[in-house]
């Protein structure tokens, strides 16, 4: 039987990486943060907030190829931005810092968001070493803040620090 070499894995480009590479750890990390995200859709109990974190995990699945694919679109980023504006409208934003995680569903939006903060800084150094383009880094910052505003939306009042 032919031994296989547990420390690499293959892209969706079908490129052999060390599991430990860049990619391998957006990869992953995306994937992390769609599966919190899929968590907190579950506890959501606002409904512009559940089904907007369902169409989120339907684009970070673009997003997880866009090294290989680089399929991220302008629409993509438009209909991001779209939900940013959507729920803008719909919260109240603190003037001082908040304590956000209040209960399940903000809680699992908060450690969702952050790891997407996470998933940002390493596109941010795949841009550097021109593996992935500024939209995926663009788009990233921005989700990191219509979590924010979903936390927000489903938390209402929060203590203040």
């Amino acid at each position: 039987m032919e031994k296989k070499d547990s420390s690499v894995t293959r892209t969706a480009n079908g490129k052999l990486v060390d599991k430990d590479s860049n990619i391998a750890w957006y990869v992953g990390t995306l994937d992390e943060a769609n599966a919190f995200i899929g968590l907190a859709k579950v506890f959501a109990r606002d409904e512009d907030v559940k089904r907007t974190l369902g169409e989120v995990q339907r684009k970070i699945f673009v997003l997880g190829v866009e090294y290989a694919r680089k399929s991220l679109t302008e629409n993509d980023y438009e209909w991001l931005m779209s939900k940013v504006r959507e729920f803008e409208r719909a919260v109240t934003k603190p003037n001082s810092f908040v304590i956000l995680e209040k209960d399940e569903p903000t809680a699992f939006l908060s450690v969702a968001r952050a790891v997407v903060r996470r998933a940002e800084r390493i596109a941010v150094r795949l841009y550097r070493e021109g593996l992935v383009g500024m939209n995926a880094v663009e788009w990233l910052n921005k989700l990191n803040y219509l979590l924010y505003l979903m936390i927000l939306k489903e938390g209402g009042d929060f203590e203040k620090v």
